[in-house]
């Protein structure tokens, strides 16, 4: 039943066989065994591929099934083009942390199953992962043993029911979507973490190009005082109360340790909205989560 990306130990290798030298940017990445849930947004596994290009990369991947209707962007990674045989289910549902707890890492892609009110807003409901007490223990227990954990948009809800007190989301953080307000287009994007800045060969507060080609995207409110913030922007959202639109600062990029573990949050992913600073960002949050 198991399926594993063809190469299960990325290594970067230039035309001539031999060892590429390693991005200037990044060190080598070691994700050791990797879960990664498949989205209809997201491609996650694309971004390593490229990663893998020019820098070294250990990561042993197992792909699970979280697609609601399919694979809704481009991509050059073929894997994705093919629901695997494991599913998002299997991962999480385990009656114990064993599902996670094999793992070292694990990425969950904006447009996963089982984490809203409905399918993309519609009548049928899609909430049975983030309502399962089973679930959520086993992912709060599994990043306290030490997973590295990378929740990308939309799977805020599943982020937010593990960890209520870290984010405060747009609108009511009990009802699920509530956060999904932030329009399309630009955002004036400022680099705030001082390694994040050293690696995009930036000052800290320096701008980034950051592009959200449709709206619905998750807005952040306010962080608890133990949460990093990487990136935030000037924004414009759908006010939940007025329906009007309203303009604020907000977190784009944060991150936050819990036990041994750390948890990793990008309101932007590895679509089509990227630029090349947005796909930086991304390449450094891998940073944040390989394996020391």
């Amino acid at each position: 039943m198991r399926r594993l990306l063809s190469a299960l130990l990325f290594v970067a290798v230039g035309a001539s066989g031999v060892a590429c030298d390693p991005d200037s940017g990044l060190r080598r990445l070691n994700f050791g065994r990797t879960a990664l849930v498949t989205g209809d947004f997201d491609t996650v596994e694309q971004l390593i591929q490229e990663v893998a290009n020019t820098t070294e990369v250990d990561a042993e991947i197992q792909l699970f099934d979280g697609y609601i209707d399919g694979a809704h962007f481009e991509t050059e990674v073929a894997s994705a083009e093919t629901p695997p045989a494991m599913q998002v289910e299997d991962l999480l549902r385990a009656d114990s942390v064993a599902g996670l707890g094999q793992f070292k890492t694990a990425f969950f892609s904006c447009g996963m199953r089982g984490i809203a009110e409905r399918i993309y807003n519609g009548v049928e409901e899609d909430n049975h992962l983030v309502a399962d007490a089973t679930v959520i223990g086993n992912i709060g227990e599994a990043v306290e043993l030490g997973l590295r954990l990378y929740f990308s948009d939309w799977t805020y809800d599943l982020l937010e029911a593990v960890w209520p007190e870290q984010i405060d989301w747009l609108g009511d953080d009990t009802e699920l979507d509530a956060a999904q307000r932030g329009l399309a287009g630009p955002v004036n994007a400022r680099v705030i973490d001082a390694e994040l800045a050293q690696f995009m060969g930036l000052n800290p507060g320096d701008e980034i190009e950051i592009i959200f080609n449709q709206g619905g995207w998750v807005v952040i409110e306010d962080l608890a005082s133990s949460v990093d913030v990487l990136v935030e922007a000037d924004i414009q959202y759908d006010d939940p109360v007025t329906g009007q639109t309203t303009s604020r600062t907000s977190p784009l990029v944060v991150a936050f340790d819990a036990g041994g573990g750390r948890v990793v949050f990008t309101s932007f992913h590895n679509e089509a909205q990227i630029t090349n600073d947005a796909r930086d960002v991304l390449r450094y949050q891998l940073t944040q989560l390989s394996q020391q």
